[in-house]
């Protein structure tokens, strides 16, 4: 029988201290720090303090001496699987890296955002009250605001006679004591005959001015008609709020989270200016006389051509509208962001905090979880390719409540980030992209010139599901989710900015039916019992390679450290 070389031995010694399965020939021993064991490989409780560190602390269940023995079990076996999962995805390929930053280099960076951090500054009444004084005007008063119900009759759609004779027909139904919201549900060509016909509360300034200027001539409680160049509107007044400014003690919180954002954005920018020039960025990605072999982002010693940086922007875009459909805001936040972070990973290099043990340490874990994750998904997958149509169909059978295709939108939307203006003068800008967006006789040119022109990016989803929408933003998948008809989902908020959707068309959610969705059954089948089958085959494991627990003693260690 032939020794094994050195070399085989050196490296079956180095698995063996990474806990992975060694080859035969060098038999693993279990060393006197392991807390679990099985075939092939161990957890040393150094290994075990690092991941319950890495977990929520309520992942342990409770500190009681039986609950605590029960839940350290629990995640010993689960990160034995990872280990055993791990093993067997070997360790892949490299991501592919944009300038610096690879795989470890972009957790390197969001490591360094987080060890910077946003800092609280104190803020004193007397800057809280001047900055309120300073904008009592543009921020803290509240315009007068009307809220009423209407009929709205397009004028695209109706011959001036015809017109005509239906706004008497809406003026007869009042007269007679009928409701405008009944009135509103049969006549009104307007989303809001899905809500009677309500609009508001609305503050001056913010409707069509046309419109406006006659709505506030108005009586409140008695209908009248005006008329835009869209059509008319049979308007009944419910309320008016006059305008009224905001106590400073109502808005103190505001102001003061105000203060140190502005705070922390300067010093951010400061920091920003400060990285740029040590490491000399050159963004020439904006001037479109570049070809596509020329350098037009650079850091460092590293560079993109047009081509690369068009490559990328398109993996990076998915699931928003697609690097063609981007808009050029949300394109130049993109490339803003990533040379953001290429700044900070060459200044986290250079503090030395890709060697302090808090980030090896997470690293160690992340790497562990995504080559688990690849493992895992190979076994689900060759499952799936070997499960018989008839377990299949009669799992169906038993569940057809559970099989649908998703309901999918035609929309395309509007983005408006924060900065550069109030966010009352953003409201405005955006209402009038939405207004624009929705006119039948604009083009989409006109349409992207004009956002681009406002700070906006016009983004063209395609047909999206309700995971494409939760990709954007989760209220973003909220409000296209409550649309049910064509048109637009009004203005919204979300943390980076101000969103509208407009939809275009909807497909309906409908149930699979055999035999005509038979793949699509087979899919949703394997992601109805991924949690199941992923149970099941990390039990099987456990089992088969000897599983055991040496120790729970790690707890208290590991309880420390939270």
């Amino acid at each position: 029988m032939k020794r094994k070389s050195s070399h085989q031995c050196a490296i079956a010694f180095g698995l063996l201290i990474l806990g992975l399965p060694s080859g035969a020939g060098c038999r693993s021993r279990v060393p006197k720090d392991a807390v679990a064991s099985w075939n092939g490989g161990f957890i040393t409780r150094a290994e075990a303090a690092r991941y319950f560190t890495w977990l929520d602390a309520r992942h342990l269940r409770t500190r009681s001496e039986v609950d605590a023995k029960k839940g350290v079990t629990e995640v010993l076996a689960e990160l034995a699987f990872l280990k055993m999962m791990a093993a067997e995805a070997g360790d892949g390929k490299p991501a592919p890296a944009v300038l610096y930053l690879d795989g470890r280099g972009a957790f390197l960076a969001r490591y360094y955002m987080e060890r910077k951090g946003k800092r609280s500054y104190e803020v004193t009444d007397e800057e809280a009250m001047a900055v309120y004084r300073e904008h009592l005007a543009d921020r803290f008063t509240l315009p007068e605001s009307s809220t009423f119900q209407h009929v709205f009759l397009r004028s695209d759609r109706h011959a001036p006679e015809e017109l005509a004779g239906l706004v008497r027909r809406v003026l007869d139904g009042l007269g007679r004591g009928t409701p405008i919201a009944e009135l509103a549900a049969t006549y009104s060509e307007s989303q809001t005959s899905r809500s009677k016909g309500m609009v508001g509360p609305v503050y001056r300034g913010k409707l069509e001015p046309v419109f406006e200027d006659q709505l506030y001539r108005l009586k409140e409680g008695r209908p009248g008609v005006v008329r835009t160049e869209q059509g008319t509107h049979v308007v009944v007044v419910t309320s008016r709020t006059p305008a009224r400014v905001l106590p400073f003690e109502e808005v103190k919180g505001q102001v003061v989270s105000g203060i140190m954002n502005s705070r922390n954005q300067a010093g951010r920018d400061e920091l920003m200016a400060s990285l740029r020039k040590r490491y000399g960025v050159v963004d020439r990605s904006g001037e479109p006389f570049f070809g596509p072999d020329e350098v037009v982002l650079r850091v460092k010693d590293r560079s993109l051509t047009r081509r690369e940086l068009e490559e990328f922007l398109e993996k990076s875009l998915q699931g928003r509208g697609g690097a063609k459909g981007a808009g050029a805001a949300l394109r130049r936040r993109v490339i803003g962001d990533t040379l953001s972070s290429n700044l900070f990973y060459l200044d986290a290099m250079d503090g030395g905090l890709d060697r302090e043990q808090a980030f090896l340490d997470r690293w160690e874990i992340r790497q562990l979880s995504a080559r688990s994750s690849l493992a895992i998904g190979r076994r689900l997958e060759a499952a799936a390719k070997k499960l018989g149509d008839d377990v299949v169909v009669r799992y169906f059978r038993e569940n057809q409540g559970r099989f649908f295709v998703p309901q999918k939108f035609q929309a395309t939307y509007i983005f408006m980030p924060f900065g550069g203006a109030s966010p009352f003068q953003l409201q405005l800008r955006i209402e009038e992209l939405e207004k624009l967006a929705s006119s039948p006789a604009a083009s989409r040119a006109e349409v992207e010139r004009r956002c681009v022109e406002a700070g906006a990016s016009y983004v063209d989803m395609g047909w999206a599901t309700p995971v494409d929408a939760a990709r954007v933003a989760p209220e973003f998948q909220r409000r296209m989710l409550a649309q049910t008809t064509p048109g637009s989902t009004g203005v919204f908020k979300e943390e980076e900015g101000l969103y509208v959707i407009l939809v275009k068309a909807i497909e309906a959610r409908r149930s699979m039916t055999e035999p005509a969705d038979h793949e699509a059954i087979r899919d949703r089948y394997v992601d109805l019992r991924q949690k199941e089958l992923v149970r099941e085959m990390r039990e099987r494991e456990l089992k088969d390679r000897g599983f055991r627990v040496l120790s729970t003693a790690v707890f208290e260690a590991a309880g420390a450290r939270n």
